[in-house]
């Protein structure tokens, strides 16, 4: 009862602050526009130190030697003021922390050992465009989205090289990172460089495979899509099945409803059921400076509804918990939670890649 009465008051308040600040967030200059050639507007660059570069203890580090293949990241919402519509590229603070200690350490990391990793900063949509009414915040979805789409586009013109790539995210990232996939990569030769596009936390419909890109089906499929979104029951997903947005068909719409993609991390099956023992390893959130060594079979995961529900045990939630995870979400660890079986499906579908 204490924890549902917590979850309530932290709903209420969020509420009061928004409706506190709607007016005030739209009288807001619009930041200056980050300069992709300028590194300063990069989280994370090849030969430059990011938490991308960081592993859990006890995992070997990769060498220095580059990687025949990139990968390019899109870091989620860490932007939690809610008096500004967009954050700035470079947002110092606890949100500019929170990419490179949170985002790239527990999330972007988890492609080092196959991939140089390309992570752009840019002017994010706040918190508040993702609470209530997404529609209504279009204009600031629609900014950071050009941001992210001039950052992709400089790294194809200047720094892939024709490379085989990766295109990863997480949450407001895979928003993104879903209509960069439809615009700028399906369709054109880019298709061909594509190993896999790992859209997490992000409400994917089913009928994006109309659009001319493949779910994954099999842990060594190419060129395919993979996405997921962790709750421990069907009540703490709700939000996704009903308001979350997706890019199809060129704009943005509800899911309302619409069957969603749910491909399990822990065998990469379309729509599978895995127990706990195929977890190779979940790594806990910690403010530390290194990652925490991997934790073995911690939960399974089956996917039901479009939905990854997991159980994680009383006695191992420690570095699992948070705000959403009272109300069921475990959207905050869509990659801890399976962390090295991320890690070991990225060097096997790159491996198949490389091979055929």
């Amino acid at each position: 009862m204490r924890r549902r009465t917590g979850a309530k008051a932290f709903i209420a308040a969020l509420a009061v602050l928004l409706l506190g600040v709607h007016f005030c967030a739209r009288a807001q200059r619009v930041p200056p526009a980050p300069n992709y050639a300028d590194n300063a507007a990069w989280a994370a660059l090849p030969g430059h130190p990011s938490g991308a570069d960081a592993v859990p203890a006890g995992v070997p580090r990769p060498g220095n030697t580059p990687h025949r293949v990139d990968a390019f990241f899109i870091h989620p919402t860490t932007f939690l003021a809610l008096t500004q519509p967009n954050a700035a590229y470079d947002q110092g603070g606890l949100s500019g922390a929170a990419v490179d200690r949170g985002t790239l350490r527990f999330q972007a990391s988890a492609f080092n050992a196959c991939c140089d990793i390309y992570a752009p900063q840019y002017r994010q949509a706040s918190i508040s465009a993702f609470i209530g009414d997404r529609m209504a915040h279009r204009a600031a979805i629609e900014l950071a989205y050009r941001d992210v789409q001039a950052a992709f586009d400089w790294y194809i013109a200047r720094a892939n090289h024709g490379r085989p790539f990766i295109l990863a995210s997480h949450s407001q990232g895979s928003l993104h990172a879903l209509r960069l996939l439809q615009e700028r990569i399906i369709g054109t030769k880019l298709q061909q460089q594509l190993v896999a596009a790992y859209i997490v936390g992000e409400a994917v419909p089913v009928s994006i495979e109309t659009s001319g890109v493949p779910l994954c089906r099999s842990g060594s499929q190419t060129g395919c899509l993979v996405a997921w979104n962790t709750v421990r029951d069907q009540a703490g997903g709700a939000t996704w099945l009903t308001s979350a947005l997706a890019w199809q068909n060129g704009d943005y719409a509800k899911i309302a409803g619409r069957p969603i993609v749910c491909v399990n991390p822990l065998n990469w099956t379309l729509d599978g059921t895995a127990d706990a023992a195929a977890n190779l390893g979940a790594v806990p959130g910690t403010r530390g400076e290194d990652i925490p060594a991997p934790i073995a079979g911690i939960t399974g995961a089956r996917c039901l509804n479009g939905l990854l529900e997991v159980a994680i045990p009383e006695d191992k939630s420690s570095g699992f918990n948070g705000p959403l995870t009272g109300l069921g979400s475990f959207h905050i660890y869509d990659y801890n939670l399976f962390y090295m079986n991320i890690r070991a499906n990225a060097l096997e579908r790159v491996a198949h890649f490389l091979r055929h």
